[in-house]
């Protein structure tokens, strides 16, 4: 295991980056010298503190002076005086503020072999005006303040496709209206963007993300089950892309990454320069796998089973324009390795924000859901159309779901970042708590981390 007085070895099989400790409960992170290094892994190769030799003594106390080490005694003493400052209490119910999502349709134009909605794709359910009255009259009601209903920060808009026909555009400009002081996010796949661009509230558009999975032969055959489907639709895309960034608004590509089309990424980012689209200042890249909640790393194995997520990896290392990608239930670590110098990593307890109103994700069959990811018939917190209900014991649930009340979470050391697995995700597999890629400890062995500032600071 990679683990060590509640510290995780960081590249600790690598031959590309230096090995350092990442404290589990402070954050704290240090870079090993080679001496260091393989006296740390002289001593995890050892069962008991009686087989520690006198350099392997030294070096654990220096680290635990140092306040990078943590035995679990002194673990559980930290722990429980935060639990006495109250830091792990359940949040509050109500959410400071408002971002939601909105289901246009559940219709696409595409037929992506991945798509995690595909069996709702096609019921025929769209959204209307009364059904974002709906959205308008159910936070008058359950906001504890009138500026959350009409101030709310960002609304997302997602599908289906969003833009699939001028009535579903119509209804953006509708949302834009009845809540004029916010920012839109618009989810789409581009193929209308053109065709509609004249409709759209551009002033209200806070950032539109793109699907693109590759330059023209690699994204067509992803995205279309028919091989006979127009080319143009990608120049389109492209075209439609431009013009957002022209005009101001900012772009986020999201490319979905498999065996099938990694080695060609470089190719994808070579022609976004060339076209000058990564060059824009609105512009800005996401990558990621692509998921299945059910299974325990979350990864859809059709696509990626963790050996190729490795080799991915291993091929993207060489790539400076993919940033560190991971395993779905690596990401709250991962943002704490990366974090810059000086900011503090607080311990969390709970995987997502599970306030009362915050985040939810209105479906256009009249369903709320707590989570944008949705699994059909998991995740509901509510009604909102036709009729208003709460699930109080969903909210319930969900607000109080917490590592640090659940007898098996509470001892380990990783419970701060695996903070029991994505709600949705346990919902899919039947469980209460999942440990995605902490209980595999051939990933925990393998964890890389490209920490290039961190080779001129011993101590981070």
């Amino acid at each position: 295991m990679a683990l060590i007085y509640n510290n995780l070895l960081i590249n600790k099989n690598s031959a590309k980056y230096r090995p350092f400790l990442f404290n589990m409960i402070s954050g704290r992170r240090r870079l090993l010298g080679d001496d260091e290094f393989r006296l740390v892994c002289s001593i995890m190769d050892k069962q008991t503190s009686l087989m520690f030799n006198n350099s392997e003594e030294n070096l654990i106390k220096k680290l635990c002076k140092e306040k990078q080490f943590v035995t679990d005694e002194d673990r559980a003493i930290i722990e429980n005086k935060m639990m006495d400052v109250g830091h792990f209490d359940t949040q509050d119910k109500q959410a400071d503020e408002l971002h939601f999502s909105v289901e246009l349709t559940q219709n696409c134009n595409m037929s992506c072999s991945y798509c995690y909605a595909q069996s709702r794709i096609g019921s025929g359910f769209m959204m209307d005006r009364e059904r974002i009255d709906a959205i308008y009259r159910f936070y008058s009601k359950y906001a504890d303040k009138q500026c959350k209903i009409t101030d709310a920060s960002t609304i997302r808009i997602t599908g289906g496709e969003p833009l699939i026909n001028r009535e579903s555009v119509d209804l953006i400009k509708y949302i834009a209206e009845t809540w004029p002081n916010l920012k839109l996010n618009l989810f789409t796949n581009g193929v209308n963007l053109l065709k509609f661009y004249d409709n759209l509230p551009l002033v209200s558009l806070g950032e539109v993300h793109i699907s693109l999975d590759g330059t023209k032969e690699t994204h067509m055959a992803t995205r279309y089950a028919d091989s006979g489907a127009d080319p143009k639709i990608y120049d389109s895309i492209i075209s439609g892309i431009k013009k957002l960034l022209n005009d101001g608004v900012a772009v986020k590509i999201k490319s979905v990454v498999s065996k099938y089309n990694y080695k060609e990424i470089s190719d994808l980012d070579s022609f976004l320069a060339k076209e000058n689209i990564s060059t824009s200042p609105g512009y800005s890249h996401e990558y990621g796998f692509v998921c299945d909640h059910s299974s325990p790393l979350d990864l859809d194995e059709g696509f990626n089973d963790k050996h190729d997520v490795f080799e991915i990896q291993k091929h993207l290392s060489k790539t400076p324009f993919v940033h560190m990608l991971s395993f779905p239930s690596s990401s709250i670590l991962f943002r704490a390795l990366g974090r810059p110098m000086g900011e503090p990593s607080v311990p969390k307890h709970q995987r997502c924000k599970s306030n009362f109103l915050h985040n939810y994700y209105f479906s256009c069959d009249g369903n709320i859901y707590f989570c944008d990811c949705i699994r059909e018939g998991k995740g509901t917190v509510g009604t909102y159309y036709p009729n208003i209900f709460v699930d109080s014991d969903a909210v319930t649930k969900l607000a109080n779901r917490n590592v640090m009340s659940n007898d098996k979470c509470r001892p380990c050391a990783y419970k701060f970042f695996c903070l029991g697995g994505c709600p949705l995700s346990d919902a899919g597999k039947g469980t209460e708590m999942n440990c995605g890629i902490f209980s595999d400890e051939d990933i925990m062995d393998n964890l890389e981390f490209n920490y290039q500032w961190v080779a001129n600071n011993a101590k981070t």
